[in-house]
């Protein structure tokens, strides 16, 4: 399993577009894909948008990741650049 802790970075969170971006990118891998809310602890499948959404997290929003499977090296690079590049929109 590979943790790692990321940022949502664009103003407006992880909203539609963003956690839509996030879902399809994750659901290129065959690796478990989990979002974590260390402030509450909740965990969701980034592979899924509804659960996405209901995590509500705003611009500057600290979550971990969690993926877990044969390609977790390579999920791990693309869905961090996602958040590093805030999913392709304005983050200031």
């Amino acid at each position: 399993m590979i943790t790692t802790s990321v940022t949502v970075r664009n103003l407006l969170g992880l909203h539609a577009r963003a956690a839509n971006v996030l879902a399809q990118q994750a659901s290129l891998f065959s690796s478990v894909v989990e979002l974590e809310d260390p402030t509450t602890g909740r965990r969701v499948d980034a592979k899924s948008i509804m659960q996405l959404l209901m995590m509500a997290a705003g611009q500057g929003s600290e979550l971990v990741l969690h993926i877990t499977g044969d390609d977790q090296v390579e999920a791990t690079d693309a869905l961090t650049a996602l958040f590093e590049d805030g999913f392709g929109e304005p983050c200031a």
